[in-house]
């Protein structure tokens, strides 16, 4: 477990045990595509630690929309990268904790987090929020210090997880953008979700662009491509010091 030092999770949170694919194959709904996923790609599942009330000084926390009981972290050794959103998706929904997912591809580590809420239909499934994930990292990336969870808050388990959420959210925009020291993980993730939406617009603008013959049409594609493009580098060279 010395790969994760940089967690500073205690030893008495720590589980060590591989997590069988056979588990996956009798408790999830996989279609074909998804057990060729996870023959394919994956080498081994790893349930590393288990922060729970007995291993660690931390409350779990409930309230109508949310039941944090405990938060896993899991690796999963890779073969290759392939498809890892979805892979992530049947993991989360699989096993219904919140999770800090860690892909490994030799000596790089690729983070997955997601919030959940109760399932009002099914009490014993969740809803997956939005998913967040990191590039691939290498073992001096700035982030891995900023994962230390002794830095983070230990109210309750809802409160730890959303600062280990914010870090990588943080994290994520200051790939795309200088980020001021006092910005939030909510406004890092705003702001990253409205870069994104303009980036999508511009690329099906392009598309469009191609494949249109009338040569006014295609001036009035191009400026729209080029507001976009404004907004764009409006947002990414501005200054969110808060």
């Amino acid at each position: 477990m010395n790969d994760y030092k940089f967690l500073n999770i205690p030893d008495s949170c720590l589980i060590g045990n591989t997590i069988y694919k056979k588990l996956f194959y009798e408790n999830a709904d996989l279609s074909t595509s998804d057990k060729t996923l996870f023959t394919d790609n994956i080498n081994k599942i790893t349930w590393l630690y288990c922060l729970k009330p007995e291993t660690i000084n931390i409350k779990a926390y409930k309230d109508e929309v949310r039941d944090y009981p405990e938060i896993e972290v899991i690796e999963v050794l890779l073969h290759k990268e392939d498809k890892l959103k979805r892979i992530a998706e049947l993991i989360m929904r699989t096993i219904p904790y919140p999770m800090l997912l860690i892909f490994k591809l030799r000596d790089k580590r690729l983070f997955y987090v997601a919030h959940q809420r109760v399932n009002q239909g099914d009490s014993s499934k969740n809803t997956i929020e939005e998913f967040i994930a990191t590039d691939w990292l290498d073992s001096e990336n700035d982030l891995l210090g900023k994962m230390d969870i002794k830095k983070m808050r230990f109210t309750n388990f809802y409160a730890l997880y959303s600062d280990i959420v914010d870090a990588i959210s943080i994290h994520n925009l200051s790939t795309i953008m200088p980020t001021g020291d006092n910005i939030s993980g909510g406004e890092a993730r705003e702001l990253t979700a409205q870069i994104d939406t303009i980036g999508q617009e511009i690329t099906s603008l392009r598309s469009r662009l191609k494949k249109e013959s009338q040569f006014n049409r295609k001036m009035e594609l191009n400026v729209e491509i080029k507001k976009l493009e404004q907004s764009k580098n409006k947002l990414l060279g501005g200054d969110h010091d808060g």
